[in-house]
């Protein structure tokens, strides 16, 4: 932190095939492995098994930012397309840390707009991930 200033919107740059996203208004990642309790005899576990890892991403672009992407897809068939997210946190002074989100693939997209609604035409895209999220190098699984 330096003079209170802690990471923040502007402090991230968000890249996605190798290309700086300018027109994101937000984005969300996440990932997880769950676990189920065995039980015997009593009320408590007695050990557990654990389910499968999965990382998904949600992503907003405004609708310029979604068709440079969208013509930068092979045939510009978005669902067949396999890539990587990139979010860096950074500011002058502080360290900068990345996360990676590799092979990632668009599984839903979503569009709206209203009347009244001055921030119209943006894309909201959701990613399932085919390998884990690097929180800052490291993987969690």
């Amino acid at each position: 932190m330096i003079n209170g200033q802690l990471y923040d919107w502007e402090s991230m740059e968000i890249r996605m095939k190798d290309q700086t996203l300018i027109g994101c208004t937000e984005i969300s990642y996440s990932d997880e492995r769950n676990i189920e309790c065995r039980y015997g005899k009593g009320t408590t576990p007695r050990g557990f098994g654990r389910h499968n890892y999965s990382a998904r991403c949600s992503i907003t672009l405004d609708r310029d930012e979604f068709e440079l992407f969208r013509n930068s897809c092979a045939s510009g068939k978005v669902y067949n397309e396999v890539f990587q997210v990139v979010c860096s946190y950074g500011n002058e002074g502080m360290e900068v840390i990345t996360d990676s989100l590799p092979e990632c693939m668009v599984i839903k997209m979503d569009s709206s707009g209203k009347q009244g609604e001055d921030n119209s035409g943006s894309v909201k895209l959701d990613l399932r991930l085919l390998k884990a999220i690097k929180w800052n190098g490291q993987q969690a699984v």
